[in-house]
């Protein structure tokens, strides 16, 4: 492919053709050991390569000349696209692979642009990893608009109203961003990370009269960009990422003069994909359709591969096998050639291209990929299993775990949180630490483990044991867990107590006040008789004074509705009488944070229901008629009910959560019976 488009006609100037650079972000790679064999760019989101996304999006933003920036595995990269749609004559804009394997940051990749004089015009910054719907040329010309007036704009950093809990924003995405109200100019701009106290020179504050500190704004890290930002990169060789370029042109505006604005949307959706955490979110509302039009069944790459689209989100390509009894709850993928067997269950999940799932499987909030051999009587829980992997019979994936190329593992085993299984050992000799970004250089391979299973082929992953203060955030799980060390695994195994850090404390206050106020906001509205509406008011305000999740904030609505009468010391019938009784009257209240047809917030709500009752014994005597009270009232839906009687506890009282569930059997047993008679009408 050729640095000369077709949109540089002589009709055209080339200071208008719009241009945009993508970073293929693999600098700082934490997808190990899925990146042993491809680039993030490249992972799958609903069985389309992450960077078609953001390709896409581009496309749609009427940008005509893209520059794709890439080190590790570039080749791969380059031949995507050159097998891609992007690189037909049809394509509405042309695409350029730049290869560069000596670059180490985003800062030496807007120095190479600047030395290859890439950039005629504004143009847009994104990361190759970024889904978008945003309508980019109205952004675009009014940043052209402000550069008319001020030529020291040099950069539009585009921000998403998101306040804390959302479910798009991540901890590593949390910061704090002082504005000018009247222009939306950035003047203070901080990543929180995990600081409990945050700084703002004073003279943000006292230099400026309309100045709004903002919380709730969630980078999107999409940035206009003015012509002259290569070469403030090429100046300042400090600047190492798009952090270190905004806060020092902050720091020497007064010097410089050059100027950064924010522009902040509300309707349209724009998230990256920076970690696994993400990557599940992402994944999700895309079968939840909030990226529309970038839905799996709108096909946005050139394979044929056509989706059809289902109620409850279930997405089915044509030539999909579906055994009598299974079962695809909400929010499921299911690809070319995939076979699924009976009584299986599948919710919240991908499937990907010529799958073979077995019978009784049990697939929650993962992400199967292409070619791979589930047997019978398995679980998988937020999970990624790569291409080529063979899960043999009654194995058990616990969450948060990712299963690499072509590992075997099983039969009967079950693997623990968080692990990180891989096809192959490396010895220390092994070029393996060269083929990784520097950032993951170190990593540890160790010797496979019988605990696999007999018929296995896996080696665990670890995190390197002896790590600096950088190298310890780099710890943090590609699912926001903390991987061990071989050398702190036994210290952790033998400091499992009930105590906790000073920020866990912190934390377990902050939840413990806020379920306080919501019993004393519930009890005001029995004496004040406060509508629904007010209290919802009222809670969402707690919410965000608190920083309380919105998963947690599921379960405590519900906890605290029957928590409630509980509290008035009542008993026996009584007890359940005014249980109904003060469910009826805040139905509304409970139906806004546990919607029909949203299967999660409803496992929240079974899962805060589920600790209830461990803890006291009254409620515990009475839960199989609260639950079909809560069914009754279509709070709780069947297949939520049975996907929680089926989960299998992770916590360390199991036995008294399986007498739980052995408790609610004759309810399970009702609703199964009653669903068969159903379909047998049918």
């Amino acid at each position: 492919m050729s640095g000369k488009g077709k949109h540089r006609g002589a009709d055209i100037k080339q200071e208008d053709i719009l241009q945009a650079v993508v970073i293929a972000d693999t600098f700082n790679v934490r997808f190990a050991p899925i990146t042993e064999k491809k680039p993030r760019t490249l992972l799958p989101v609903v069985n389309v390569p992450m960077l078609d996304y953001t390709l896409e999006f581009l496309a749609a933003g009427g940008i005509q000349e893209i520059f794709v920036f890439c080190c590790h595995l570039a080749d791969q990269i380059r031949t995507h696209i050159r097998n891609s749609k992007w690189n037909d004559s049809s394509s509405p804009c042309t695409v350029t692979p730049i290869l560069s394997e000596g670059c180490l940051s985003m800062g030496d990749a807007m120095r190479e642009i600047e030395d290859k004089s890439l950039i005629r015009s504004d143009f847009i910054l994104v990361y190759g990893d970024i889904v978008s719907n945003l309508d980019l040329r109205s952004i675009i010309q009014e940043h052209k608009r402000r550069r008319e007036k001020d030529k020291n704009a040099v950069m539009t950093v585009i921000m998403k109203k998101a306040p804390p809990g959302h479910c798009s924003r991540c901890r590593e995405d949390d910061s704090l961003v002082a504005m000018d109200s009247t222009n939306d100019r950035i003047l203070h701009y901080l990543k929180t990370g995990n600081q409990k106290k945050l700084q703002i020179p004073v003279e943000v504050l006292t230099d400026n009269k309309n100045v709004q500190l903002r919380y709730d704004l969630l980078d999107c890290q999409i940035s206009v960009c003015s012509p002259q930002v290569p070469a403030l990169f090429k100046d300042n060789f400090d600047y190492l990422s798009r952090d270190d370029f905004i806060k020092g042109i902050l720091m020497n505006e007064e010097v410089m003069g050059n100027t950064i604005f924010g522009k902040i949307v509300r309707d349209e959706y724009a998230a990256r994909i920076s970690n696994l955490q993400m990557y599940d979110i992402i994944s999700r509302d895309i079968m939840s359709r909030w990226t529309y039009p970038l839905v799996p069944d709108n096909s946005i790459n050139n394979h044929d591969n056509s989706l059809s689209y289902g109620r409850h989100n279930v997405y089915l390509s044509k030539d999909v096998t579906l055994a009598r009894g299974c079962i695809l709850e909400e929010n499921v993928v299911v690809g070319s050639g995939s076979s699924i067997g009976c009584n299986t269950v599948i919710s919240q999940s991908v499937i990907g291209n010529n799958c073979k799932i077995g019978e009784n499987v049990n697939i929650t909030g993962s992400y199967v990929w292409d070619d791979i051999t589930i047997e019978d009587n398995c679980v998988i829980e937020t999970s990624v299993i790569c291409d080529n992997v063979t899960v043999y019979d009654g194995v058990t994936v616990n969450p948060g775990s990712v299963i690499s190329w072509d590992v075997k593992v099983g039969p009967g085993v079950h693997l623990p949180q968080s692990c990180m299984l891989q096809s192959h050992p490396v010895d220390d000799d092994d070029d393996f630490g060269d083929d990784l970004p520097e950032a993951d250089q170190g990593q540890q391979i160790t010797e496979s483990s019988p605990d696999f299973g007999a018929k296995s082929k896996a080696y665990e992953y670890r995190a390197p044991c002896d790590s600096d203060e950088e190298d310890e955030e780099l710890r943090q799980d590609i699912w926001g867990l903390t991987l061990h060390s071989d050398d702190d695994i036994s210290s952790v195994d033998s400091h499992k107590s009930d105590e906790f850090s000073d920020e866990e404390e912190e934390m377990q206050d902050e939840v413990s006040m806020f379920y306080t106020e919501m019993i004393d906001q519930l009890r005001r509205s029995e004496e004040e008789n406060i509508s629904n509406e007010n209290m919802i008011l009222e809670i969402n305000s707690l919410k965000h004074a608190y920083n309380i999740a919105i998963k947690d904030l599921h379960g405590m609505v519900l906890k605290s509705l029957i928590d409630l009468p509980f509290r008035q010391n009542t008993d026996g019938q009584q007890l359940l009488v005014d249980i109904k009784k003060n469910l009826t009257k805040h139905l509304p209240l409970l139906k806004n944070y546990i919607k029909p047809n949203s299967t999660e917030p409803q496992m929240d709500g079974l899962m805060a229901l589920e600790e209830f009752s461990l803890q006291e014994p009254r409620i515990n005597t009475v839960l199989v008629k609260i639950l079909h009270m809560l069914y009754d009232m279509d709070v709780l839906e069947e297949q939520v009910l049975f996907r929680w009687h089926k989960s299998i506890p992770q916590a360390e009282d199991v036995p008294e959560r399986e007498r739980l569930r052995k408790q609610v059997e004759p309810l399970i047993k009702w609703l199964q019976e009653a669903e068969e008679e159903s379909s047998e009408d049918e």
